[in-house]
Parts: C-alpha cells; sequence; structure tokens
C-alpha cells in the first residue's frame, strides 16, 4: 500500500511538471505571437541555414583588446517566425523596407550599439536593428562596441562597416 502511494506521489509530480512546461511555453509563443515580429539572425551560419542570407559587409575595428572575438556584419532579407515553431522561417513581403543590416553576436557580454545619429543612414531603424530598402549600404556606418571579456576587463571599441 505504501509503495502504491509513492508511486501515485511520484507519477503526479511528473505529470504537474510536464503540464507546468506545457503551459509555459503554450502561454510563452503564443502569449507573445512571437511570429507576428521582425527578427534577425545571429549569426551568417544561421542566415544561411534560413536561406535569407545577401552579402558579408566590410568591417574595421578600432581596438586592439577586440581581436579575439568573431564579428561579422552582413546583409540578409528580412523574416519573421512561422507560427508554431522559431525553426521556421516567413521571408518578409510586402515592406518598404525588405532587408535587414545584421551581425554576429559573439559574446554575451559584448553588446554592439547603434548610435542614435547613425541611425538616420538607415532607411529605417530602431535602437537594435537597421533596416535596408535595398540590399547594400549607401554610407559608411559607425558602430560603438562594449561589454567585458572572460577576465572581466572592460571593452570598448568603435566599428566601421561598409559595402
Amino acid at each position: 500500500m505504501k509503495t502504491k502511494n509513492i508511486i501515485l506521489w511520484l507519477l503526479s509530480i511528473v505529470i504537474t511538471f510536464l503540464l507546468i512546461g506545457f503551459i509555459s511555453n503554450y502561454i510563452g509563443w503564443y502569449g507573445y505571437k512571437k511570429w507576428e515580429h521582425r527578427v534577425s539572425s545571429k549569426s551568417i551560419d544561421e542566415s544561411k541555414k534560413r536561406n535569407v542570407f545577401v552579402k558579408d559587409l566590410n568591417y574595421k575595428i578600432d581596438s586592439t583588446n577586440l581581436d579575439n572575438f568573431n564579428f561579422a556584419f552582413f546583409i540578409e532579407k528580412g523574416y519573421k517566425f512561422g507560427k508554431h515553431s522559431s525553426k521556421e522561417t516567413k521571408v518578409v513581403k510586402n515592406s518598404k523596407y525588405p532587408y535587414n543590416f545584421s551581425f554576429n553576436h559573439p559574446d554575451q557580454s559584448i553588446g554592439i550599439l547603434i548610435p542614435k545619429e547613425v541611425l538616420s543612414d538607415f532607411d529605417s531603424a530602431n535602437l537594435t536593428r537597421g533596416y535596408l530598402k535595398n540590399p547594400h549600404l549607401n554610407d559608411t556606418i559607425y558602430l560603438i562596441i562594449g561589454g567585458q571579456d572572460s577576465k572581466g576587463k572592460n571593452i570598448y571599441g568603435n566599428i566601421k562597416v561598409w559595402d
């Protein structure tokens, strides 16, 4: 009798955890309607796998302590996630700005900022993304990098990006 109660108790705990996970996932995905928002790739590899990669961009970093990071800047077609999966890619259509200015995110401790005065260099932009009418940059873009390396040393620099 005691063994049966323990088994029922363990089974109810497992079912509860599975149910909480499912509900949390459902609310998180469908609650935020993630398929409605435009996104960009976190790397060139991801962009190529999604079949939205257009081209690499040239860049130059003016700081010597940023050599260890894998930076890359590129243009890709704008896209959204599919309704039921972030692995599904829906290319943005009927947009004035069908292309994204994107870059590799080399490390979580490093941030790349598009300064306010540079936002006007894009056809459209918000604080984290630049959007383009055509798959090229008209001017050189200047970005700011900041953060810390793996040893906790502050990193700061500028990046110049051009077509």
